[in-house]
């Protein structure tokens, strides 16, 4: 996983409104995908755990953090706070979480 600190978002949108800014991005690669539940990896009607996490401890998606799920060779997680992309990856990087310590998704 990297962590990439910017200012992402902010476009202009079709309806005039602006979307949320992030000042945070963790970049998932597909090699982590498994070991994470994520994609086709992840059970149908199932959050992968650390997605719950995310929803668990900052709350509902969409301000505060957001997912992207664009390209089959990477996720990209969006932090409104760098200590927010920080604290996930120290959760759920390899070093922080062996596979056979991961929680499963429910």
């Amino acid at each position: 996983m990297v962590v990439e600190t910017s200012v992402f978002g902010g476009q202009l949108l079709p309806d005039g409104s602006v979307s949320e800014v992030f000042a945070a991005r963790v970049v998932i690669p597909d090699t982590a995908f498994a070991r994470l539940g994520i994609g086709r990896h992840e059970r149908p009607r199932r959050l992968p755990a650390c997605f719950r996490w995310c929803f668990d401890h900052l709350g509902a998606g969409g301000t505060r953090w957001s997912v992207m799920l664009r390209d089959e060779d990477y996720a990209e997680l969006y932090f409104a706070r760098v200590r927010d992309a920080l604290a996930f990856v120290a959760r759920w990087s390899v070093r922080a979480a062996p596979a056979g310590q991961l929680a499963p998704a429910v």
